[in-house]
């Protein structure tokens, strides 16, 4: 008597094991790659930013700034449901960035600088103008008597804030007339570095948190054709940077 021969187990749906197995391992894969991308993702998108900044000579983020009074520069801000505070952009507004405002405007005034000094928020923190012969006689570096109070002042008010600091150094492009200096360039590093060199001498800020840095005449936010042009360009910057960039200025 013959056997029967076995009925074939229905194997249709072993198909489903091998899939399942792909999809958990698809799944594992794209879970490292997250995890992997937002180890330092602050970092790169604060590095990003700066290089754009960089890249532009931080023109852009000046000309869209708000510009003024502290009650001004309010006028374009708003809260979110969060509580946070946010300008025109978008961008989150420090409190303590809000605060140093009003301290700088209130020392200008003070002062009696008002038409020699502003004060700009923009996308990156915010900016402190001075213009060259009020800080300096024409062509040098030393840094006028009168100006030193101020610029000491300035110093204790920068130290309440937890922010990085470059102190920035413009002129127009007419060339130098001295024996000293080579460029406009040695000439603008050099007012960069004395105004840093007082407010850390003088008021203790942290010398780690704090830089120099010399653009001559190759970063204008006015045109050179004109004298009023020429004595716009002729400024000495101190940027406070929102704290966003901290990661960006820790990179070694």
């Amino acid at each position: 008597m013959k056997r029967r021969p076995e009925a074939e187990k229905d194997n249709s749906e072993r198909w489903m094991l091998s899939y399942l197995d792909f999809i958990t391992l698809l799944f594992v894969f794209f879970v490292l790659l997250y995890s992997m991308s937002n180890v330092d993702a602050e970092k790169y998108e604060a590095l990003a930013k700066s290089m754009n900044s960089a890249l532009a000579g931080d023109k852009q983020s000046l000309e869209s700034g708000q510009q003024g009074s502290p009650e001004e520069m309010l006028a374009g801000l708003t809260t979110t449901s969060d509580g946070l505070t946010v300008d025109e952009n978008g961008n989150v507004v420090e409190e303590d960035l809000l605060d140093v405002v009003n301290l700088v405007n209130t020392l200008i005034a003070e002062k009696g600088l008002q038409n020699q000094v502003t004060v700009n928020m923009g996308d990156i923190g915010v900016w402190i103008t001075f213009k060259d012969y009020v800080l300096f006689d024409s062509g040098s570096t030393a840094i006028k008597p009168e100006t030193i109070g101020t610029l000491t002042e300035l110093g204790g008010i920068l130290k309440t804030v937890d922010n990085y600091v470059r102190i920035e150094g413009y002129t127009d492009n007419v060339p130098i007339n001295n024996n000293i200096y080579n460029n406009n360039w040695d000439l603008s590093v050099m007012r960069a570095s004395e105004v840093l060199d007082l407010i850390v001498t003088s008021s203790g800020f942290p010398p780690e948190k704090i830089s120099a840095i010399g653009y001559g005449e190759y970063r204008p936010i006015a045109t050179n054709d004109t004298d009023e042009g020429r004595s716009k360009n002729r400024r000495v910057d101190i940027v406070i940077l929102r704290t966003d960039y901290n990661a960006t200025e820790e990179i070694h």
